[in-house]
């Protein structure tokens, strides 16, 4: 009697589950730019944190236009009580989304959400940057600041195949009139010159060059001979000039997401580097025009981050960022999943987007290959987080392939994940590895 061979995992999630691939990250970072549309933050389901959402929109947003926010602050706080580790909420990925759908229609969208109709949009048009922190590269506001031009000209969200900067310099050819290089450069020097305030100095006239072409590399080849140390020094200059290309197209304010506060923030990082950089925001964003008129700063913040960089904050006497009733205005706080129904909305865009054009699935059978009741269980041996979830998802969906199972039931998701891993074999390990297991086995 022969048994029937078992079909490797990436096969049988091809051939019978009918899907391209894995459907679920295997780390969960969000980080835009990335080709892999599992780890770009585009697979984002607004509902998940629908009431987060309505509330970023009324306070950021909003806040910005008529109320003369400055910073706000985008929260995630540790399930339980005294963990300091609140990352995977869903932080980044959120002020992604917010950012394509404001770009979309410079801000239209989101006035209608709070509430406000197509006339106050108009009145007050804006836009939104995305950037970061990371202890590679952009360690210093003025490198973040260069990240978020870097955004605005090369960033084509969701599938858009206009970045920013090119649907920007469509308004201005408008407001304008006309579409000759030195006609628009010109509406952007004059805004430069009607400032009366502090500034950073003269803009960059080679980036205001590029922006104005009617060519899209224009832009992204002369950011990309910029070197990294000029990126830190000038990185501001650079923001305060595609601010004066924004204010000449008729924008109003630019809302600025920071993503990754906390490697600025980090205890890597000397504390008088920090104390710096943390001046430099006043400096910069409050005190220098453009930025102080048109900038609004919108930061991740948890509780580690918020303790390593709580004291040069004060220093520089910035807004303060605590959770508490004084702040509510410029507060934003990320709960972890409240149930399996959370959880389910949060897998389905996945598996969707993996599933293959022309598969038909049964009618209310949209999380396949889970059953509801594995939904159930996976959220259960879950942190809450949706990063946690979306991990074990990965590892779920892979253990069940490998094990050709025609559906993934709550039994199967119980001995995934909660069966340790057996110890390799012996001669698949080095003898001092096979010591190492002894020692730990005893």
């Amino acid at each position: 009697m022969t048994t029937a061979r078992t079909a490797a995992g990436i096969v049988w999630i091809k051939r019978e589950w009918r899907m391209r691939k894995n459907p679920f990250p295997l780390t969960g970072m969000a980080r835009f730019g990335r080709q892999d549309e599992r780890e770009n933050g585009l697979l984002y389901e607004p509902g998940v944190h629908a009431e987060q959402l309505r509330e970023a929109v009324e306070k950021f947003i909003l806040g910005m236009s008529y109320s003369g926010l400055k910073f706000g602050y985008l929260w995630s706080v540790g399930i339980v009580p005294g963990d300091s580790d609140a990352r995977g909420f869903g932080k980044s990925v959120l002020m992604q989304h917010l950012a394509r759908k404001v770009n979309e229609d410079f801000g239209a969208w989101a006035y209608r959400e709070a509430g406000l109709d197509d006339e106050d949009a108009a009145e007050v048009p804006i836009c939104c940057l995305v950037t970061g922190f990371d202890t590679a590269n952009v360690r210093s506001l003025g490198a973040a600041l260069f990240a978020a031009v870097e955004y605005a000209v090369t960033y084509f969200p969701g599938g858009d195949d206009q970045p920013l900067a090119e649907r920007l310099r469509e308004r201005l050819v408008q407001r304008v009139g006309s579409d000759d290089v030195r006609d628009l450069v010109k509406a952007v020097t004059d805004e430069h010159r009607s400032i009366r305030g502090r500034t950073l100095g003269p803009p960059d006239d080679k980036l205001i060059h590029a922006l104005c072409k009617d060519d899209r590399e224009a832009a992204a080849e002369h950011l990309r001979l910029v070197t990294p140390v000029s990126r830190s020094r000038n990185g501001a200059s650079c923001m305060a000039t595609f601010l004066l290309f924004a204010a000449a197209a008729g924008l109003k304010h630019v809302l600025v997401f920071c993503d990754q506060l906390e490697d600025l923030a980090s205890t890597t990082t000397a504390k008088a580097k920090r104390i710096l950089e943390v001046e430099k925001f006043r400096d910069v964003l409050v005190e220098t025009l453009p930025m102080a008129d048109m900038v609004t700063m919108v930061a991740t913040m948890h509780p580690r981050a918020a303790l390593a960089i709580g004291m040069a904050w004060a220093l520089a006497d910035l807004p303060p960022f605590e959770l508490t009733e004084a702040n509510r205005q410029s507060t934003v706080k990320l709960p972890a999943l409240r149930d399996a129904a959370q959880a389910a909305q949060l897998l389905k865009p996945y598996l969707t987007a993996a599933t293959k054009d022309g598969t038909v699935r049964e009618e209310g059978d949209e999380l396949f290959p889970f059953t509801p009741e594995a939904i159930a269980c996976l959220f259960d041996r879950s942190t809450r987080k949706p990063r946690d979830v979306l991990r074990k998802a990965h590892v779920v969906i892979s253990a069940a392939a490998a094990e050709n199972l025609p559906r993934i039931d709550a039994a199967d998701v119980l001995m995934f994940l909660d069966t340790p891993a057996p110890p390799p074999p012996r001669d698949a390990v080095s003898t001092r590895t096979a010591n190492a297991i002894d020692w730990i086995q005893e």
